[in-house]
């Protein structure tokens, strides 16, 4: 049987190939892809931006789909039968280094692998990336399953939700109560804004731009408490209104230097700062003065390591609407304009997924 994918043949090169599918050996397992979520990281991959990038390659990482079939060895390393809805973790790590011994930190393993960047479609199983009609699902992969109604445009978010809980839990250390301002409203400032509705945080900000209206819709959807659009009013003067205070934590997920630098004004004296988005390589100058004499703690990450099982549970729970995150849908053939839409939203645009026939 041949199936359809999308090669990156090199960046800025995507070509539609054919492959011959085999039955999965030892601890694969073969999935047919039900949505793949278009993350921002694709984009940089498309253009020749992430180093680790193995071309040619068949992106795609945050992608669901439903086990057709289970190899020998698989079948007892998984609790999954054919039918099961499944997402993997992008990262595959070693499982036998000092960094995959720890919690929360296993993407660091020297030896990580990851689907739809690293792994090249040079050798077989070939189809290791969520942009192709079925993926192989190779040894050392995490799994987690959806519930009969979960839905598919959620379920592909399962890293991007992990992510939300890392930026709150794991690396905000954030309990019941505490004010929050959430900088950015993509889709990580907005599973950032469910998974600190889930913990108990409030009352929560959220800063955007005049242009994010379809995003502060979701945002109000999922119950946040007050939105400042940074191009017409100050955060500065708006959040400690909003709030009643300082805010306890700020998670800037914008990348933008100015939205740093804010961030790091705005929190409270021995706040945090919690610091995900990527600037693109553009230098942003703090004055670390400010974070002694105020006793900021700046933290920074990237990853979901050991917080997919958390944004699963969160998920399944069916509590937030998630699957309106992935907003603008595709189909395979229609990668480059997915990706080009990522890059240039349209009105109205959250997040980009390819969405295959079932």
């Amino acid at each position: 049987m041949k199936v359809k994918a999308m090669v990156l043949v090199k960046p800025g090169c995507l070509e539609l190939r054919e492959y011959e599918l085999r039955h999965p050996t030892g601890e694969e397992l073969l999935i047919k892809t039900l949505v793949t979520s278009v993350c921002s990281t694709d984009i940089k991959v498309f253009h020749g931006k992430i180093g680790a990038a193995g071309y040619p390659v068949i992106m795609g990482h945050e992608f669901v789909g439903e086990v057709v079939e289970i190899g020998p060895g698989a079948a007892k390393r998984y609790n999954v039968a054919v039918g099961d809805r499944v997402t993997p973790e992008p990262y595959i790590p070693c499982g036998h280094c000092h960094w995959c011994r720890t919690d929360h930190h296993y993407h660091n393993c020297p030896s990580v692998s990851t689907y739809g960047i690293s792994l090249s479609c040079v050798h077989p199983p070939y189809l290791l990336g969520g942009y192709s009609e079925y993926v192989y699902l190779i040894p050392g992969t995490l799994l987690h399953k959806l519930d009969p109604g979960t839905p598919d445009l959620a379920g592909s978010l399962s890293s991007v939700v992990g992510n939300g809980v890392r930026w709150v839990k794991t690396l905000g250390q954030m309990s019941f109560g505490q004010k929050l301002v959430i900088s950015g409203a993509g889709s990580q400032g907005l599973c950032a804004l469910a998974a600190a509705k889930e913990a108990g945080v409030g009352p929560i900000v959220m800063l955007g731009l005049s242009s994010d209206q379809a995003r502060f819709e979701l945002a109000r959807e999922i119950g946040v408490d007050s939105i400042v659009e940074v191009d017409r009013k100050d955060p500065l003067q708006f959040v400690p209104i909003a709030l009643g205070a300082a805010p306890d934590v700020v998670i800037e997920t914008s990348g933008a230097p100015a939205a740093i630098q804010t961030a790091i004004k705005l929190v409270r004296r021995s706040g945090r700062v919690v610091s995900i988005g990527l600037t693109g390589g553009k230098e942003t100058p703090i004055t670390f003065d400010d974070l002694v004499w105020k006793d900021i703690t700046l933290v920074c990450g990237k990853g979901q390591a050991g917080n997919v099982g958390d944004a699963m549970r969160l998920i399944n729970s069916r509590k937030y609407p998630f699957d309106k995150i992935n907003n603008f849908n595709y189909r395979l053939t229609d990668l480059e304009k997915a990706l080009n839409d990522t890059e240039h939203p349209p009105k109205g645009f959250i997040k980009a997924a390819v969405v295959f026939d079932k």
